[in-house]
């Protein structure tokens, strides 16, 4: 079962490094859920340990971050042929990823040039997206505060969600 897994995992990281885009959040959850029982009616008919049931589950959440990066990425070669200025490039990257999160999570969208403290929970997506204007780090999350200690202003960082900002610290609510 472990190399059913360690699979699994390589082939969510690499399909999503063949975009441009690395999950880590979606390879750590895959590498480490806990190894089911073999039950004797599986054994009986050959099925090693959590293959139909426990690796079922991890495909639908490696599914859905794959199909959160692919629109991400669509977004962001959209911004492209358009050839968008920055801010409305970070403003894409941030809309995309709170309404393919279902419009329940945090979302934020930062420089990844500029220096910044994030304590975030529950964070349900972690990637850097490279594009015409840079890299940017794009996080969607539960709770938690950000810290932007470099520039603001659109062109480096935007947000969405429940949230209370002082300057360039942001304290996040969760929205359930």
């Amino acid at each position: 079962m472990r190399i059913t897994r360690q699979r699994a995992a390589l082939m969510v990281v690499s399909s999503v490094a063949a975009a441009g885009v690395l999950v880590p959040s979606a390879a750590a959850f895959a590498a480490e859920a806990p190894a089911p029982q073999r039950t004797a009616a599986a054994a009986a008919q050959g099925v090693a340990p959590g293959e139909a049931g426990a690796l079922a589950g991890k495909v639908d959440v490696a599914s859905a971050v794959l199909d959160i990066t692919k629109k991400i990425m669509d977004i962001v070669t959209d911004a492209i042929e358009r050839k968008q200025n920055r801010s409305g490039y970070v403003k894409s990257l941030m809309e995309g990823a709170f309404y393919e999160s279902g419009q329940r999570y945090n979302v934020m969208v930062i420089n990844n040039a500029n220096s910044y403290t994030p304590n975030l929970r529950g964070v349900v997506y972690d990637a850097k997206v490279s594009g015409i204007h840079g890299t940017y780090r794009v996080l969607v999350f539960e709770s938690g505060e950000f810290t932007n200690h470099g520039d603001g202003g659109w062109i480096n960082w935007a947000f969405r969600g429940w949230f209370d900002r002082d300057g360039g610290h942001v304290t996040f609510r969760r929205s359930w």
